[in-house]
Parts: structure tokens; C-alpha cells; sequence
């Protein structure tokens, strides 16, 4: 009995792997609002009985897989606090944070891919922009402030939120153009120069 246990549970998350996959297989080739669950269970080469035994519905696979991978990266970009942004200097050191945020989304290029290039923005891109703004909150709040900012806090949050959604979705839809690392090399330089101080570093090579 307990090996019979044992092996079910083994199957569980071999089977959630499978329908995952296809789904987001699925979703790449056709679009969201055009598969069926027995696209699905087809392509799975699984029973309708075995789908609905973890889902209700596409809907609620779909909601299950952005909660896994964006808790997933939220939790990574809370691991990777350091004293970085307090001692750095060097622009030619990638803040860690911006290296665990690449190095997840490389690794999971198929799914996050797919999200930006393939589903409403309304569904994907409003869950990943609040787990991101979380993570620069926590980030800020466990840092010891030296003087109070002269930004508000708010408006900071939204700006660097914005920001990295927004070269995120570009870096996807042009495939990764850049690797992980120069990404997270040049956010770091931005961050610590800040815009006006990036331009002006431009103008003065010319």
C-alpha cells in the first residue's frame, strides 16, 4: 500500500509537467482563446477524467501556472538581497538581483516567452508587474536608510516596476537578443547612473 502511495505521488507532478507543457505548447501555436481541453488531454495524450482530477478548466490551469512560476520568481528575487546597492561602486558588477531576475526568466524562456508575445497583457502582465514592485519593496523596506528619499516611495516603485516590465517584454519578443548577464549589466549601470547621468556619459564619448 504505501508503495502504491508512493508511486502516485511520483506521478502527480509528472503528469501536472505534462499538462503544463502542452499548454504552454498549445497556447505558443494557437492562442489562448483558441484551445480546447481536448486540445489538451489530445496533445497530452492523457484522459479527460485525469485533467479535471487537478484543473477545473483552462482558466484555472492557466491561473495555477502564473501563480507557480511568478511566486516562484518572487521568491527568488527576495533571496538575492545583499548589501550591493549600499556598497557598490563598480559598474562593471551586475547587481545580484538583476542577475536572478534574467537567469529565471532565461530558464524559463518557453513560458515567459509565451506570456508576453502571446496573451493578453490584462491576464499576464499586471500579476508579474506586482510580484516585481513587491520584490523592490521588500528590497527597500529591509535596507537601512540613511536619509529619506526625495522620490516618493509610490511613484518609485511604479517607475522601476515599469521599467524592467517594460525592456522585459521588448527583450522577449526579440528572442533573448542579449544574454542574461549584459541584461543584467546594463539595468545595474542604469540604476546606479540613472538616466540623465547614462546620457551624458553617451555624449561625452562622442
Amino acid at each position: 500500500m504505501e508503495q502504491l502511495q508512493q508511486n502516485t505521488d511520483r506521478r502527480i507532478p509528472r503528469t501536472r509537467q505534462i499538462i503544463y507543457d502542452t499548454f504552454i505548447s498549445l497556447i505558443s501555436e494557437k492562442g489562448f482563446t483558441q484551445i480546447s481541453i481536448k486540445d489538451i488531454t489530445n496533445q497530452a495524450n492523457i484522459s479527460r477524467s485525469t485533467f479535471y482530477a487537478h484543473y477545473q478548466d483552462k482558466y484555472d490551469l492557466l491561473d495555477k501556472i502564473i501563480q507557480e512560476k511568478l511566486s516562484e520568481l518572487g521568491k527568488l528575487l527576495t533571496e538575492s538581497k545583499s548589501n550591493f546597492m549600499k556598497d557598490q561602486s563598480d559598474l562593471e558588477e551586475p547587481d545580484p538581483y538583476f542577475v536572478t531576475f534574467f537567469e529565471h526568466l532565461a530558464i524559463n524562456k518557453n513560458f515567459y516567452h509565451t506570456m508576453f508575445t502571446k496573451m493578453d497583457s490584462s491576464v499576464f502582465h499586471t500579476k508579474m508587474f506586482k510580484t516585481i514592485r513587491e520584490s523592490f519593496f521588500n528590497r527597500i523596506s529591509s535596507m537601512e536608510m540613511e536619509h529619506k528619499p526625495i522620490v516618493a516611495l509610490d511613484i518609485f516603485l511604479d517607475y522601476s516596476s515599469s521599467s524592467i516590465m517594460g525592456i522585459t517584454k521588448i527583450w522577449m519578443e526579440n528572442n533573448m537578443i542579449y544574454s542574461p548577464p549584459f541584461m543584467a549589466l546594463q539595468l545595474t549601470r542604469l540604476s546606479i547612473m540613472g538616466v540623465y547621468k547614462t546620457m551624458g556619459k553617451m555624449n561625452s564619448n562622442k
